[in-house]
């Protein structure tokens, strides 16, 4: 039984110098994102006996309860990082033993010091710490991020498969080449029966694609290529962003990018050019479920563009209201 008595002790990792300092576009996509982490309330699922998806705090959160301590995939946003441990030690009956970071962007990794102030060893593909140990530049996202503290940093890192034990379930971590990002890792519980996807899926919304850290469409698209034949109708996918889904929705994801990638990879070849591609509006059938958030159909093309070296990744963040 679950002590939910039991409570994060507090310390210095959920002040403000715990975090990278941000500097971003007034009205951007990380504007527009942050101020969505900040006010959408902190929603906990049960999806399987002994694992949680938490949402609404930054990316999608995982934990998996274990022996004897548990595991979270991701560590929120943040300003949401003190509510974040308290709910998963709420569901956990402890603060968790591991952390895997699925990638290095903020909203998965801000909670990273507070954890490991609580004991927590995180682990993150070696890619993943070296973004978090240095500063970073994304152009098109108009996005500057200081290097992390240093007790955010991963301090296991890997760049191969490997099976990590908590007792009650096996945790398959999956690194990846470059696809939403340079250090992109899904994990798969082999006895729940769950893939966690990180921002490699994002159910209903375009996905963010860095080109500054590696990542393409084509990247996105063989990351679940990959992926895909792991599970069946059976598995329940946890998505970077949106609801968890299942093996339908993660084929109608990959549908979406191989037809987004065809269009653009079809006026490329008639040699239209960038104002005639961005025109055509490849995404166009895809909008009304896929654009609905702040990542448009217009600024998703433009990404996809950058991902490809096709144009300069600043001219990215100036796509048109779609």
């Amino acid at each position: 039984m679950l002590d939910n008595n039991l409570r994060p002790r507090r310390n210095d990792a959920t002040s403000s110098d715990a975090f990278a300092k941000h500097s971003f576009l007034p009205g951007g996509l990380v504007a527009q994102a942050r101020t969505a982490y900040e006010s959408t309330p902190l929603l906990t699922a049960q999806i399987h006996f002994g694992v949680f998806v938490f949402a609404g705090a930054g990316g999608n959160l995982t934990a998996i309860a274990g022996s004897p301590g548990g595991t979270i995939v991701d560590t929120g946003y943040g300003p949401r990082v003190a509510e974040i441990e308290d709910a998963v030690a709420g569901v956990l009956g402890r603060m968790p033993q591991w952390v895997i970071n699925t990638h290095w962007h903020f909203d998965h990794t801000d909670g990273n010091a507070a954890f490991a102030a609580a004991g927590a060893t995180i682990l993150a593909h070696a890619n993943s710490r070296a973004r978090l140990s240095t500063s970073q530049h994304v152009p098109s996202l108009s996005w500057r991020i200081s290097a992390s503290p240093r007790k955010a940093w991963p301090s296991l890192t890997f760049d191969h498969p490997f099976t990590l034990d908590i007792g009650t379930e096996e945790l398959h971590l999956l690194p990846q080449a470059p696809a939403h990002t340079d250090g992109d890792v899904a994990v798969f519980l082999s006895e729940a029966n769950v893939l966690v996807m990180g921002d490699l899926f994002t159910h209903r919304t375009y996905p963010v694609i860095d080109e500054s850290s590696g990542g393409s469409l084509r990247g996105m698209i063989e990351a679940v290529e990959r992926l895909l034949p792991m599970i069946d109708r059976d598995t329940l996918v946890v998505p970077g962003h949106g609801a968890v889904t299942n093996r339908t929705g993660l084929t109608a994801f990959l549908d979406m990018l191989r037809s987004i990638e065809d269009r653009i990879l079809v006026l490329i070849e008639a040699q239209r050019e960038i104002p005639e591609i961005t025109a055509a509006r490849p995404t166009a059938e895809f909008d009304s479920v896929w654009g609905r958030g702040y990542v448009t159909g217009a600024h998703f093309t433009r990404m996809a563009l950058a991902g490809m070296g096709l144009i300069n990744a600043l001219a990215a963040l100036k796509a048109p209201a779609a």
